[in-house]
């Protein structure tokens, strides 16, 4: 099938912009008393049985009444605006195993886990290690540095916050899909580069004899009304640079534009962090950034973020050149019983 170029305006709840949410909060979801009781008895209830975390599904992690939530905010994910935050959380008030616990739990009502390095971690932590961003083995997570706007390996990407920085570390959110519109508006020949998509550095490979991706991955895909996004700019260049064959002039003018869209006041939603906060975000819509951040000097006060890539348990309508995110290096979701597993 052809990845068919979406010419048209899409009007829907994902084509938002930052602007609009001056005065609507409604997409934070404040934890009740009791939701935070049903949670605090799941931990117990798994705990009690000794399940190690990646043990732990869905029917183990027992929500009777949060459960109902969850689908709804679930649903706003997959086809409203594709974002959330949970707020209310009380981290601070346990371990980060535990924290670790509910934040896995939660997730389990939300997807499957994919894994999200080479060394198959299932439950990420985001906090600077001391290494130099820019540098091929060093993913941006690990540093104190500003990460341009891009898309993860997972469909939803969850992040749970331990501890915020000192300065900066703040979460930005754009839509793609208002991206798409303004591209569409302004610049459509910048479309069919984005469409053919780029060819990727494969981080795990680069200095093997097959340091890139075989084929190219598009900026956007469009099937049965459903547009999707993926990008990671850094891996592009990446790969162009290893090849030795430099982007065209349109090629680049066409991913510049998308990255200064996606800066600008009039498009971005920013937010910060607080203690015990979740979001939530749909891969395919959304790309997220941050900004760079200052830490404190003591170690149990750096900045310290939980991460979770999940799978959809519903399948997306995506044209077949446009790869589902299946995790780091395209690997396979831990249960597979919902869809057909994926042959090369």
């Amino acid at each position: 099938m052809t990845n068919t170029i979406l010419r048209e305006q899409l009007k829907t709840r994902a084509a938002w912009k930052g602007p609009d949410f001056a005065h609507d909060d409604s997409w934070i979801y404040h934890l009740s008393p009791e939701q935070i009781v049903e949670i605090e008895a799941a931990m117990a209830a798994v705990k009690s049985k000794g399940l190690p975390l990646l043990d732990v599904r869905r029917e183990d992690f027992q929500l009777p009444e949060f459960s109902t939530a969850l689908k709804e905010i679930l649903k706003e994910i997959q086809h409203g605006r594709g974002f959330a935050l949970l707020r209310g959380f009380p981290a601070a008030r346990y371990r980060v195993a535990d924290v670790e616990l509910a934040f896995w739990g939660i997730g389990t009502h939300l997807g499957l886990p994919v894994t999200q390095n080479p060394r198959g971690h299932l439950m990420g932590h985001v906090l600077d290690e001391g290494a130099s961003y820019g540098k091929i083995n060093v993913r941006g997570y690990q540093t104190t540095a500003h990460l341009p706007f891009h898309t993860d390996g997972g469909d939803l990407i969850g992040l749970c916050c331990l501890h915020p920085s000192k300065i900066g570390g703040k979460s930005r959110l754009v839509s793609s899909v208002t991206l798409h519109n303004e591209i569409l508006r302004n610049h459509p020949e910048y479309l069919e580069p984005l469409y053919r998509g780029f060819q990727y550095i494969r981080r795990e490979a680069a200095l093997t004899d097959s340091p890139v991706t075989e084929f190219r991955l598009p900026v956007f895909g469009y099937k049965d009304g459903v547009l999707s996004t993926r990008l990671i700019r850094a891996q592009i260049n990446a790969a162009a640079e290893k090849m030795g064959k430099p982007l065209s002039p349109l090629e680049k003018a066409a991913l510049d534009y998308m990255g200064d869209l996606a800066q600008s006041d009039a498009i971005r939603l920013d937010m910060d962090f607080q203690v015990g906060d979740i979001q939530l975000i749909n891969n395919y819509t959304i790309m997220h950034s941050r900004t760079d951040f200052e830490d404190w000097p003591e170690p149990e006060r750096k900045r310290h973020i939980l991460r979770l890539w999940l799978g959809f348990r519903e399948p997306r309508a995506l044209p077949d050149e446009f790869p589902r995110h299946e995790g780091y290096g395209q690997g396979e979701l831990i249960e597979i019983a919902y869809r057909p597993k994926r042959v090369a």
